[in-house]
């Protein structure tokens, strides 16, 4: 297993900011994730996302004033894209969210 790192500061109010580029014919699966928000409390949501608007593939975790989720690292992983396409979180009203993510490209 390859793993990889992707980290981002995503605004309030993003639908499908992008967090990890698609790969052609691989899954990306999120092994871990910290998700910390600002001084505003704020949701956050992960999404596959293709050519259209994203479909969610995770729940909504909402994220208290300087509040976080974190998902440790699981080696079957939390959630993953479809086949070919990117990743992407979308934000509530709130404050920037910052993100970091640790992943595998799985291909199928």
């Amino acid at each position: 297993m390859f793993v990889k790192k992707a980290l981002a500061n995503i605004a309030a109010s993003q639908t499908d900011a992008a967090l990890v580029t698609a790969v052609a014919g691989s899954a990306i699966k999120v092994l871990g994730l910290c998700a910390k928000a600002g001084g505003t409390a704020t949701n956050i949501t992960f999404n596959s996302k293709p050519a259209g608007a994203g479909t969610a593939i995770s729940a909504l975790f909402a994220n208290g004033i300087n509040g976080e989720t974190i998902l440790p690292f699981c080696k079957e992983g939390w959630f993953e894209t479809v086949v070919g396409e990117g990743l992407t979180c979308t934000t509530g009203a709130g404050a920037t969210t910052g993100i970091q993510i640790i992943y595998e490209t799985r291909t199928i």
